[in-house]
């Protein structure tokens, strides 16, 4: 639906005024224009500036222009114009006044088999008109087909490329949906031909006439495994549309028709409408269109259509930023500074992989909320203080005589509240440390602690070995003799982690963790266990014990079915009180992470099977519980977690993410931090203070978002900042980058070759983006590659960077095992 410009939206582009606003993703946003002389109104797709000054994207983005120049169907979208060589690259397609088959659906439901046989013949004859031009979609999907009064069109051709050309996608990324992909697809992109776009428009014709998606829902890595087999979901398709599909959804590429042949196949009984309430939408989008361009100009700030249409008249205000020379909705506050490189980050495989373990441990809970979603392996909170996180005393290893005490140990969700906080000033360092280091871990760690004394990881073949916090040198290692295959989730999507081994939570003088079956006490500078008692393991590789009050909490199971919540005192593995989490027989869509995951305020955070949970500490009574929100980060008097919802993106489905703020205790509804949709799609917290809230975006399935930071103010939510990752400069490598977390009133993240920091000033504003070169760090490593449909292997995986900010000092551990550790910056 058509939206009012912005107060910083342009006025022209190109020889087209601006009307009107479609929708924004991550590499820009999209206007409807008019040009000054007439002519049918166009949709004007822009690139932001520093998107564009990448010459690998500025090379894609020609591309774009040609081949959609090459190609000519009354069922594809033309392209009328288009610049890429503008400072701010634009193209202009004809604008399609109507709803994405996804929308249609979803508001009308599933369409009648002469309506399919139409939108199918339709679309394959447009896709046989691409591949003629020798062009291969790769991305036929709902969001991709608009339907208009005289039938579909299919969109976007941001990811299609010249079936001659070189490959500007490597083949370790995978290009599409995973719901429309076709096993090519999963093969790699590099595999995917033309006949794959025949196997995602069956799947795609599939969906239209059951409203569900032919593959199935659950884990991602499940619906991948179903696409590689072709187990498909027909039920509920008539016999004789379910012939034709049957034909295009089969393994073999050489064995499915062609599209021109498809199209011949649909036509019988094909409708020459759509069904009425399809028209209806159509309409409604074509008299929301008439509404517009009869205004003569733009549309303004605070006005809909109808409301324009009534005669209200715009405040001086609200009226748009003349000329072209613009960042769309952009750089409120500096994006850039020295250190980093302009272009956004092109996706590891690594990245696929986290999104993938993501959805795969959390699932989707009804009401399309993604609940308890953890992108980028950070659900859970950081080791708790007893009480007080620091204080005064001397150190107890010869380091600094005076100064703060470190108790709370530091993961990647910084402090015990899990805000992505750390509790420690620049005057904390660990003891002993005098100066900066590098060490190594034996094997690839995937989820450490930091302390005053240790540095403590599990490495994937669920082994956990602690290097000392003052230089570097191995301390001590941990075996629990049940080591076998490496970490990681099955086809089917099953978590797998040997001994069922948690991540491991610093706290004072010891190391907490669960395996075995046994949960444990060591001693965190020799390793030596002080104390075990009966316990459960992870569920996902988020899981780990915390601390409060002198009691540790940790899961009773190692799977997420009947799971319970027990509480043991810290000097003697002494259980004091159990309570339940989750039901027996859980659905596997249902299963997580049941495990502590933040506390504070004399109140434990548990994850439980319908939402969070808060229970007191010393006896376990229930103190509130809330629905439909995870990744809680408890701040102050205020717990925040996050809802999703799906959405139409301009690049297909997507999620809406908002952030919930409950009452700390009771989870009690307090209301919504105001965030542009838009902005934040794709997005997750990664940290909170009093003052700001840093969110990670990034999308493997959404071409268009962009993997960075993102800062907001935590009570407006305006705009503070956007801090695009660099990536790697070189083809088939890949510079992955670590959570952010703020410290010392400064946000930091790392990658394989730097230290970032923003210091954030005591009014919330955010003062200069400055990279410093860490020595020792590896630097951008090849993207891994391999099958990934019979499972994701983490010991095959390019891992990302983990960041524990431990007051003034920063370690950061690599994939590798390599772990560098230098003073704060600033």
């Amino acid at each position: 639906m058509l939206g009012p410009l912005r107060e910083d939206s342009p006025e022209r582009i190109g020889p087209y005024g601006i009307r009107a606003r479609l929708g924004a993703g991550g590499m820009g946003e999209v206007f409807l224009g008019v040009r000054d002389d007439g002519g049918e109104p166009v949709a004007v797709k822009t690139v932001r500036r520093d998107v564009a000054q990448n010459p690998g994207f500025r090379t894609r983005f020609r591309r774009e222009i040609d081949v959609a120049r090459s190609v000519a169907d009354p069922h594809l979208a033309p392209l009328l114009d288009g610049d890429a060589e503008a400072e701010v690259p634009w193209l202009a397609t004809e604008y399609v006044a109507g709803p994405t088959l996804s929308a249609a659906v979803r508001g009308a439901g599933a369409m009648a088999e002469a309506e399919v046989r139409m939108l199918g013949a339709g679309l394959a004859r447009a896709l046989a008109a691409v591949h003629g031009a020798g062009i291969v979609h790769r991305d036929v999907k709902p969001g991709n087909v608009m339907l208009a009064a005289d039938g579909p069109r299919l969109i976007d051709f941001g990811i299609a490329r010249d079936a001659g050309a070189t490959a500007l996608t490597t083949t370790s990324r995978m290009v599409g949906s995973p719901s429309f992909m076709s096993p090519e697809h999963v093969a790699g992109s590099g595999r995917v031909v033309s006949a794959s776009d025949v196997f995602c428009l069956a799947s795609l014709l599939c969906f239209a006439v059951t409203g569900r998606e032919p593959f199935g829902d659950g884990p991602v890595a499940a619906v991948l495994y179903r696409v590689k087999y072709v187990e498909t979901d027909l039920d509920g398709v008539p016999d004789t549309l379910r012939a034709v599909l049957e034909r295009c959804l089969v393994a073999e590429p050489a064995d499915r028709p062609g599209a021109a042949e498809l199209a011949e196949l649909l036509d019988p009984g094909a409708a020459d409408r759509w069904p009425g309430e399809v028209a209806r939408q159509i309409a409604e989008h074509e008299r929301e269109l008439a509404r517009v361009v009869a205004l003569g100009g733009p549309l303004l700030p605070g006005y809909t259509p109808t409301e324009v249409a009534a005669g209200s008249s715009p405040a001086p205000h609200q009226l748009p930023t003349q000329g072209t020379d613009f960042v769309p909705g952009l750089h409120a506050a500096p994006t850039q500074g020295p250190g980093l490189a302009a272009p956004p980050r092109r996706r590891s495989r690594r990245t696929l992989a986290v999104a993938l373990a993501a959805l795969i441990v959390l699932g989707a809970a009804t009401g399309g909320v993604l609940a308890w979603r953890d992108r980028n392996n950070t659900p859970n909170a950081a080791a708790p203080g007893g009480g007080s996180s620091s204080g005064g005393g001397p150190s107890r290893d010869g380091g600094r005589a005076e100064g703060p005490r470190i108790v709370a140990g530091v993961d990647e969700n910084g402090g015990p509240d899990a805000s992505g906080t750390v509790p420690y000033g620049r005057d904390v360092r660990p003891a002993g440390w005098k100066k900066p280091w590098k060490g190594k871990f034996s094997g690839k760690p995937i989820g450490c602690s930091a302390g005053r004394d240790v540095i403590a990881c599990r490495l994937t073949d669920g082994t956990y070995e602690g290097l000392s916090a003052a230089d570097g040198h191995q301390l001590w290692t941990f075996d629990t003799g049940q080591t076998s295959r490496a970490a990681g989730w099955g086809p089917t999507g099953q978590f797998f982690m040997p001994a069922s081994a948690t991540r491991p939570t610093v706290h004072d003088d010891s190391v907490l963790l669960a395996a075995g079956g046994q949960l444990r006490s060591l001693d965190a500078r020799t390793g030596t266990v002080r104390w075990e008692a009966g316990g459960g393991g992870a569920h996902t590789l988020g899981s780990a014990p915390m601390v409060l009050d002198d009691l540790v909490f940790a899961a009773t199971t190692s799977m997420s079915d009947g799971a319970q919540l027990a509480a043991y005192d810290l000097r003697t593995g002494t259980e004091k009180w159990r309570e339940p989490l989750a039901s027996e027989g859980l659905a596997k869509g249902r299963q997580g992470n049941f495990w502590p995951v933040a506390v504070g305020g004399d109140v434990v955070y548990a994850a439980g099977e319908d939402g969070p949970k808060a229970f007191r500490p010393k006896d376990g009574t229930l103190l509130g519980t809330t629905q439909e929100c995870g990744g809680l980060r408890l701040r102050g008097e205020s717990v925040y977690c996050s809802a999703y919802t799906s959405n139409d993106s301009d690049s297909g489905f997507g999620t809406d993410m908002s952030v919930l703020r409950l009452e700390a205790g009771t989870l009690e509804a307090r209301g919504k931090v105001p965030l542009d949709s838009e902005l934040v799609a794709e997005s997750t917290p990664a940290a909170v203070d009093d003052r700001v809230m840093v969110l990670r975006r990034s999308s493997e399935h959404a071409s268009d978002v962009p993997d960075e930071f993102v800062v907001v103010g935590r009570d407006t939510g305006r705009l503070l900042g956007r801090f695009p990752l660099p990536g790697a400069k070189e083809e088939g490598m890949s510079n992955p980058a670590s959570g952010a977390s703020i410290v010392a009133d400064t946000m930091v993240w790392a990658d394989t070759t730097k230290l970032y920091t923003v210091p954030i000033r005591p009014d919330g504003t955010l003062g200069e983006l400055t990279g410093t070169r860490l020595p020792g760090a590896p630097g951008p490593s090849p993207t891994p590659e391999y099958d990934m449909a019979d499972g994701i292997q983490l010991d095959k995986e390019l891992n990302d960077p983990q960041m524990l900010p431990v007051g003034g000092v920063v370690h950061v551990v690599y994939d590798d095992g390599t772990t560098v550790s230098v003073p704060l910056p600033g």
